[in-house]
């Protein structure tokens, strides 16, 4: 574009004029996406940049100075918003890790905690996995805390088949989760001594 058509429409623009405006954007729009678009390799971003750049234009189309390069005016708009699109995504990057670091704080007893749970599923897996009697067994008596008497009367066995069977169901799970292990010694310490 000649300078003096530039001064002209940079002018009439000035004064209001839609039809300046949309001759500028169309000597310039395409410029300034691929200008933006090389920093922030983004094409969402670099149209929002664009856009953005036309819409403060507008606003301040009463203070645009004919005299000064429009072009270089135009490019100093865009690059302070791609250095505002940086530093903005730099803030949400921040708040996002500050988000992850308050909701999770790995502590011991954070990983205790897990390595319990994980303990606790493979049990529970184990249990399933048992013969139908011996889990059947297990369950009344380490789950839901009822007495060898009880089990006996309700599956219609001796107190001493109920034995049989917590003995072999145990010894199947010490031999699952490894008889030297640590979850081992750490699931017996807890489920047998409760």
């Amino acid at each position: 574009m000649i300078k003096e058509d530039e001064i002209m429409l940079v002018k009439a623009l000035k004064k209001g004029d839609v039809k300046a405006f949309d001759n500028l954007f169309s000597e310039y729009g395409s410029r300034i996406y691929h200008f933006t678009y090389g920093y922030l390799k983004s094409k969402e971003d670099a149209e929002e940049v664009v856009q953005e750049v036309f819409i403060r234009i507008w606003k301040n189309r009463k203070d645009l100075k004919p005299d000064l390069s429009f072009k270089a005016y135009l490019f100093k708009i865009a690059y302070n918003l791609i250095i505002e699109t940086f530093q903005k995504v730099r803030r949400e990057q921040a708040y996002k890790d500050t988000l992850i670091d308050e909701a999770i704080v790995f502590s011991p007893e954070l990983e205790e905690q897990l390595n319990y749970q994980a303990l606790l599923e493979k049990v529970e897996k184990i249990i399933d996995e048992l013969p139908t009697r011996q889990k059947e067994v297990l369950v009344k008596k380490r789950i839901e805390g009822q007495s060898v008497k009880d089990i006996s009367m309700q599956l219609g066995i001796t107190p001493k088949t109920v034995e049989n069977h917590l003995t072999e169901a145990l010894k199947n799970l010490k031999k699952q989760l490894g008889e030297n292990s640590i979850s081992a010694m750490l699931f017996f310490h807890i489920f047998i001594t409760t």
